[in-house]
């Protein structure tokens, strides 16, 4: 009975280690549907004295829309989080913008007035939906 555990607990254990070295790196897919998939970025994200906390996600949708869940603070009062994103296709060559729902502009804008306060930061965005199949990788660019 010992030794069936024992193999149980390797067998745990690898399957563990395989699941741990399929995770994906920063910036790409983790979760996904046919209607959507979600990148979602493991480590902090700092540009001056602005961070995102690990966790932040961009869900994509196969209509073209997108949502940004993150955590941001800030170490210095009056800031604001400036932050482009970048659609990606297996090669990680740029496919795109995700541009600020209903409007022209890619850029998005989070701002920060106390330094005492974390922020949650719930964003829609949208993207030509006849690159959703394409996507396959995202990146930021981000200032502070």
């Amino acid at each position: 009975m010992k030794s069936i555990r024992k193999i149980a607990g390797v067998v745990a254990s690898i399957g563990a280690l395989t699941l741990a070295l399929a995770l994906p790196t920063t910036g790409t897919a983790n979760a996904s549907t046919p209607d959507q998939v979600t990148f979602t970025w493991r480590g902090y994200l700092t540009a001056g004295s602005c961070t995102i906390e690990p966790g932040a996600e961009w869900t994509l949708y196969s209509d073209g829309t997108a949502r940004l869940d993150a955590t941001v603070f800030s170490l210095d009062d009056n800031d604001a989080w400036l932050m482009w994103a970048h659609l990606l296709d297996g090669r990680k060559a740029v496919l795109g913008d995700i541009r600020v729902y209903r409007s022209s502009s890619t850029k998005f804008v989070k701002n920060l007035p106390s330094h005492a306060r974390t922020y949650r930061w719930i964003a829609w965005g949208q993207f030509d939906p006849s690159l959703f199949d394409l996507v396959k990788h995202m990146s930021l660019s981000k200032h502070c």
